[in-house]
């Protein structure tokens, strides 16, 4: 969005700071969620194998990970991203189109037609290979977004006219 918008060096500098504040402050955020709140759920496996008795159940993603399932992180972090980007360009129906390196990933190159659609999507990608519940999505979601319109509105305010 930088090249294609025309955004000048003092611009795109004040972009990237606001991004970096916002997704720094999302972690910042996230992990006081995970370890500062009395909610601890069980992860998907620990549900479904201890509580369901089903111990040959494995996530798809074949990970578990030791710290609490609520709220996802990856949520927090996208849509931290997509409330800067949405409020700084105005707008949310950018089209544009992301790559990963990943070399175990089947898809290379995503299109998404808005920065909320890509969030959304980021937040889903942990439910359904069994690493969160759709609620710590959600929630996560809405704690990214708080904290993009809360840097976005107070930190590194645009000075020029």
């Amino acid at each position: 969005m930088s090249r294609s918008g025309g955004l000048t060096a003092y611009q795109n500098a004040r972009l990237l700071a606001l991004v970096s504040v916002a997704m720094a402050d999302a972690g910042i955020a996230e992990w006081d969620v995970k370890y500062q709140t009395p909610i601890d759920l069980w992860r998907q496996v620990s549900a479904i194998r201890d509580g369901l008795g089903d111990t040959g159940w494995k996530p798809l993603s074949g990970t578990t990970l030791c710290f609490p399932a609520w709220a996802s992180g990856h949520s927090a972090f996208a849509a931290a991203w997509a409330g800067i980007m949405r409020q700084y360009f105005r707008r949310d129906d950018v089209t544009f189109t992301a790559s990963t390196d990943d070399p175990k990933s089947p898809v290379r190159n995503r299109t998404f037609t808005s920065f909320s659609q890509a969030a959304r999507e980021a937040a889903d990608s942990r439910v359904w290979p069994g690493v969160h519940y759709p609620w710590d999505a959600d929630d996560g979601l809405t704690l990214g977004e708080n904290i993009a319109t809360w840097v976005f509105t107070r930190k590194m305010r645009d000075t020029k006219p």
